[in-house]
């Protein structure tokens, strides 16, 4: 196994923690908002709170389903073909994955970058919020690679 497949398996193991995390952080804030709403006022930083977890455990989320070609595709048309064009074509998919990811990582960064204002009820720059773009485009590039290199010498798991 290589150095990229280990730091890819490694970040798969540590996002797959982080999402379970912030699952569980997200029923402890709606519950506490619905008992709060009941009983008392609304918590006002419980919505937005619950929301930037959201955006950050979808974010982390498609990271461990490409890592695990769990996504939806259609390959009726790959099935065709011949075994070599078909490991070709996932070479070529997961070398254009690649490229995107980096171009994302890259707009990513700029748009970080220009963010200068602070949520509405907690104080948290939202620059900080929106990093989830370009951290989890590193990761997802790092599983590009990771699948390019395991599709090339034929040991693709998924």
């Amino acid at each position: 196994m290589s150095l990229i497949e280990k730091i890819s398996d490694v970040l798969d193991k540590i996002c797959g923690v982080i999402i379970v995390i912030m699952l569980a952080l997200m029923v402890i804030f709606t519950t506490a908002q619905i008992i709060a709403r009941t009983w008392f006022t609304s918590l006002s930083w419980a919505e937005e709170i619950t929301r930037y977890l959201l955006i950050w455990s979808t974010f982390l989320g498609a990271t461990c389903v490409y890592r695990h070609s769990g996504n939806i595709a259609i390959t009726f048309v790959q099935d065709l073909m011949p075994k070599n064009v078909n490991k070709g074509m996932k070479v070529f998919v997961h070398a254009v994955c690649l490229v995107l990811f980096a171009v994302l990582f890259y707009f990513g960064i700029i748009y970080c970058n220009k963010q200068s204002r602070t949520a509405v009820a907690i104080p948290i720059k939202m620059k900080y919020i929106y990093s989830c773009l370009p951290i989890s485009m590193v990761i997802l590039a790092f599983h590009a690679l990771t699948l390019l290199l395991e599709t090339v010498k034929g040991e693709v798991k998924g």
